[in-house]
């Protein structure tokens, strides 16, 4: 209806407008070198408009034929790019299920015509890597960086990621390093970094990160704070094994002064004290940390700590006790141990009896024992012996040789099980 109303108003203007045009006046003259053509000034007009008709409807016809061209291509583009849109969920699913191969070929044929060409060849290299082929596994990293030169850090910590799983350490270390040049903050770098020191036990390098792990806020509060308890625990472990005191000490004063007062770390460093038999001063760093909260590592650890003044330290907890009515039940045994080594039988004798009643354990049966026959009393003693072998090997069953209770829901040391089969030799 529309081009019929447009070809009736072309009528109606060409017919007024052709009468008008009819009668001007005047004359056109062409002149081109010896050649001249003259016409009346109406014929110039509609000659004009003549042309101009044949110039739009030939720009018409070549808009129209390229406009073609450019359908039956973006068609032709779009049914690939579907195709490979199709074969890209395929391997996504394949490498979702686990089937390898699968997943590699459909990614890697996809990535041909995909506008995610980084996608394609990061997910084929991972399938790879469950194939253990190394070798195409990085082909097709190399292939991701050609596609996507700009995404070098995820590229990157792929290939670490990879390298670590396959246990490549060493090219995993440098991958991370050189990431860690480029992006000195970037979290999941550290983070890497910080499992693979791990790994590694460089512990040395894993203090040097652990400020940006902090400032980055790679972990959570309670996860730093393993990692820095397993890194002061390498370090000092590993002066404990080559069995240098002085380089333990100096291992600690390097450590910066907020970790010397974390209490995990202090009860760390005065496990290894002990070790070395450096008792007074493991007993200086435990009987602070006594005074400011119960503790039931910290007071077995106390214990364990053979001072040259035991009756001291054991007026020191059982001061502390009468303020702690409910200090943990090692506390007994704790203080059976300093009140033996002050040669306090009797002493050693009632808080035994407190510790096998509240919390028996192999350790405090062969304390007991070795109190009894301080006491003279062998027989009770070789019965003491008898229990304590019992609860190692039948830790659910009460022994009927004595009236000490067994305890039946304690951590069975079975280090202590040679020495009771001595004892009963």
């Amino acid at each position: 209806m529309r081009w019929k109303l447009t070809l009736f108003a072309a009528i109606v203007i060409g017919a007024l407008a052709g009468s008008w045009i009819k009668n001007l006046p005047g004359f056109v003259v062409i002149v081109y070198e010896k050649t001249s053509y003259e016409m009346r000034l109406w014929i110039a007009v509609a000659l004009v408009l003549a042309l101009i008709s044949i110039l739009y409807l030939i720009f018409s016809l070549v808009r129209a034929v390229l406009s073609g061209a450019l359908r039956v291509k973006g068609w032709h583009g779009g049914r690939h790019w579907r195709r490979s849109r199709r074969k890209t969920i395929q391997g996504m699913l394949a490498f979702t299920e686990g089937r390898w191969k699968a997943s590699e070929d459909a990614m890697v044929g996809a990535a041909k015509t995909s506008d995610t060409k980084l996608i394609n060849y990061l997910i084929a290299a991972q399938a790879a890597q469950h194939q253990n082929a190394e070798v195409r596994r990085d082909a097709y990293l190399r292939l991701a960086h050609q596609a996507e030169p700009e995404a070098k850090v995820a590229i990157g910590l792929t290939q670490a990621q990879l390298q670590i799983q396959q246990g490549q350490n060493e090219q995993a270390l440098a991958s991370l390093n050189e990431l860690k040049t480029k992006n000195p903050n970037h979290p999941y770098v550290l983070k890497l970094l910080c499992r693979l020191f791990e790994k590694l036990q460089d512990w040395d390098q894993l203090m040097q990160i652990l400020p940006a792990l902090k400032k980055q806020q790679v972990f959570a509060k309670q996860e730093l704070q393993a990692v820095e308890l397993s890194c002061v625990e390498g370090i000092l472990g590993e002066q404990a094994k080559r069995g240098n005191i002085e380089e333990l000490n100096n291992q600690w004063q390097a450590l910066p002064s907020a970790m010397r007062k974390v209490k995990t770390h202090l009860i760390c460093y005065a496990q290894h004290l002990i070790q070395f038999g450096q008792m007074d001063q493991a007993e200086a760093i435990l009987k602070p940390l006594i005074k400011k909260s119960v503790d039931e590592q910290v007071l077995s650890l106390y214990g364990m700590a053979e001072t040259t003044n035991p009756a001291k330290h054991l007026a020191f907890l059982e001061s502390w006790l009468n303020s702690n009515p409910d200090a943990p039940k090692v506390v007994y045994l704790t203080l059976g141990k300093l009140a033996f080594q002050s040669e306090l039988w009797g002493k050693a004798r009632h808080f035994l009896e407190q510790s096998l009643m509240t919390a028996a354990s192999p350790e405090s049966y062969l304390l007991m024992a070795k109190t009894l026959e301080k006491l003279d009393e062998h027989g009770r003693a070789a019965a003491c012996y008898q229990q304590g072998l019992e609860f190692i090997t039948k830790p659910k069953q009460k022994s009927p040789l004595t009236s000490l209770p067994a305890g039946s829901d304690d951590l069975i040391n079975a280090e202590l099980l040679p020495r009771f089969q001595k004892a009963q030799d």
